[in-house]
């Protein structure tokens, strides 16, 4: 009698535990993505679903156009994958999916589907007629105070730590648009706004911990998303800075893989070669191009592998996510040629197809033009590389802007460098800057000469390509290496800052002179179409005299561009040998200076000094 009771009293508490598991042991913690659309050209949806012992349960659909047309589970028990199909009768609202376990009880997860919007781009989303404006959120401004620091995350804010967390963030950009727009650029590029929850050095963006979360420390999806509608209120554009090649180290998934491949993982801790020209080096050695594409960028940096197909999905479905949730206008692709080309590519079409005419920028940081080229040649590569992204970053130009304006100060480096466009698919198309959050600033690089800084800017202003100005290089922000300092705050984006640089009476004799030039060129170049889609001409300079002239033209508009690069004024500098693109015109008028001149046969040139002259017939 005592076994029976005994035996009767196990029996119940197995059957207790049973169910206790399953209410328990599988939980549903997150789906991603965490939305989607009806509409899309693509009618597959890849859902990851993760919580604990998830690969458990088995899950049902059943709505109409809503298909579950395969499940996968991979090492890890508490990752599911659900492949869907989103077919033609499907309807905006929202569908159920119900996972049950071996004894029928069920996790319940209502998913929402939106209508995608209608946009449609007749021409590049961003293109000759914008300028870019790059922002470092955590520097810019700080707007509200009470996020600098959040329970959400690892760091907190230290102002006194270059490296560290300053509380700038996307109320601070709001409340100082105004500024932006004044300024006059078209576009807005931030660093990356997505949760970036490490330790230390979070505040760049670049180690995202949640693919699907803007960092709390500058705000919410809300409040990006209110910014990016401010943007195209203003008639402005967003262009989202995005990572394909690695997470952060304090990512949610690291602590509990889907799978060992999920990640390029080494036996011992093995950086990148950081060689982007191995990849089109026809004579690369396996070695060097596994080193390169699989080796971490920083311990704190793990590297994504894209070759795994869920991964890959992952990363697609995200950046389309973001273009529809956010309606972006462009994304740049930060580290390009780390990742897996071919899923690059396959993403570049993926998107192109769902947003054709979409912009997308390649980060190519490479010196010279050919290398920089493999990405957007226009042409399949030797080595069988169908490059096929619209834009790439234009660093070979970057470069020789510095040995031309810089100590070298010969502008024959410009002269030569854009001579090799004919490597480019498309050159015009290419992202230009003479500054970014990666190279120590502008004015520190001209030798804190603001002549040659305003050069920089007529120049990239007028030449061929997509403009994109570094915040703050406008009033002639210093710094350099390391990234904390050149990745300064702005002044006047903090309630205590002794100066506020948004304020034009705050500004000194020399930050005033800088930035009203460059607001000058902006303003005008709005309108200036033969800057935004045409021809460019140019003439060889002259070693001696170091002057480099050009033309921006179309069948019945003409700016001519003269830069005296030379230390010295040059009195009734000929024109006659640029007669060819001056037949036709009789006089012109500097944008800048609003000078008339009535003649075309010569022109006095001060030292180191621009002229964008206008012409007219």
């Amino acid at each position: 009698m005592y076994y029976s009771i005994i035996k009767k009293i196990v029996v119940f508490l197995m059957v207790i535990n049973s169910i206790f598991c399953f209410a328990q042991n599988i939980e549903l913690d997150r789906v991603e993505p965490p939305n989607w659309w009806v509409g899309f050209k693509n009618k597959k949806l890849q859902l990851l679903v993760y919580g604990k012992n998830i690969s458990n349960a088995k899950p049902f659909i059943n709505h109409e156009g809503i298909e579950l047309k395969s499940i996968t589970r991979l090492e890890s028990n508490n990752y599911l994958f659900l492949d869907l199909e989103i077919n033609q009768y499907a309807k905006a609202g929202t569908f159920d999916i119900i996972f049950k376990d071996d004894d029928n009880q069920d996790l319940l997860y209502e998913y929402v589907l939106k209508e995608k919007s209608d946009r449609v781009f007749s021409e590049l989303s961003v293109n000759g007629s914008d300028v870019m404006y790059l922002i470092t959120p955590d520097r810019f401004a700080n707007g509200d105070a009470s996020n600098d620091s959040t329970e959400d995350t690892i760091e907190k804010v230290n102002r006194n730590n270059p490296d560290g967390r300053h509380g700038g963030d996307l109320k601070g950009i709001i409340d100082n648009f105004k500024y932006i727009e004044d300024l006059g650029v078209t576009a807005l590029w931030l660093n990356p706004i997505l949760e970036n929850d490490q330790p230390t050095y979070s505040y760049h963006g670049y180690g995202i911990s949640d693919f699907y979360k803007t960092d709390t420390r500058f705000g919410s999806n809300e409040d990006f998303l209110r910014l990016t509608e401010l943007c195209h209120k203003k008639g402005m554009k967003m262009i989202m800075d995005q990572v394909f090649n690695h997470c952060g180290a304090g990512h949610w998934w690291m602590d509990d893989l889907p799978s060992k491949d999920w990640l390029n993982q080494w036996e011992t801790y093995t950086n990148s070669s950081f060689t982007n020209i191995s990849i089109s080096d026809p004579y690369s050695a396996e070695s060097d191009l596994d080193l390169h594409s699989n080796g971490w960028f920083d311990t704190n940096l793990p590297d994504l592998n894209q070759q795994n197909p869920f991964m890959e999905t992952y990363l697609i479905q995200n950046s389309i996510w973001w273009i529809e949730y956010a309606q972006l206008d462009g994304i740049r692709m930060d580290t390009y040629p780390y990742p897996d080309k071919n899923v690059m590519a396959r993403w570049v079409k993926r998107v192109y197809d769902e947003y054709p005419n979409f912009y997308l920028v390649a980060e190519t940081s490479e010196l010279n033009v050919a290398s920089v080229s493999y990405w957007n040649s226009g042409v399949v590569n030797k080595d069988g590389y169908q490059p096929i992204i619209n834009s790439v970053s234009d660093y070979p130009l970057y470069y020789s802007m510095l040995k031309a304006f810089g100590e070298q100060n010969q502008v024959y480096w410009i002269y030569e460098t854009l001579a090799y466009d004919y490597l480019y698919g498309s050159p015009n198309n290419n992202k230009i800057f003479n500054g970014n959050h990666d190279v120590p600033r502008l004015f520190n690089e001209l030798k804190k000469n603001k002549d040659k800084v305003k050069l920089t800017m007529a120049f990239l202003l007028t030449t061929r390509g997509i403009p994109q100005l570094y915040y703050g290089d406008e009033l002639l922000f210093e710094g350099s290496k390391p990234d904390g300092i050149l990745r300064k705050d702005f002044p006047g984006g903090w309630k205590d800052d002794k100066q506020n640089l948004f304020n034009t009476t705050e500004r000194n004799k020399d930050e005033a002179e800088v930035h009203n030039y460059v607001k000058t060129i902006l303003k005008w170049r709005k309108n200036a179409k033969e800057i935004h889609s045409g021809k460019l001409k140019h003439y060889k300079p002259t070693h001696n005299e170091n002057v480099y002239v050009y033309f921006r033209y179309l069948e019945n508009e003409s700016t001519m561009i003269i830069i005296n690069n030379g230390n010295e004024p040059l009195v009734n500098f000929p024109l006659d040998h640029y007669k060819e693109s001056l037949k036709g015109y009789k006089n012109g008028i500097d944008i800048i200076s609003k000078k008339n001149y009535k003649s075309l046969k010569s022109i006095d040139l001060a030292a180191n000094k621009a002229y964008i002259i206008k012409l007219n017939r």
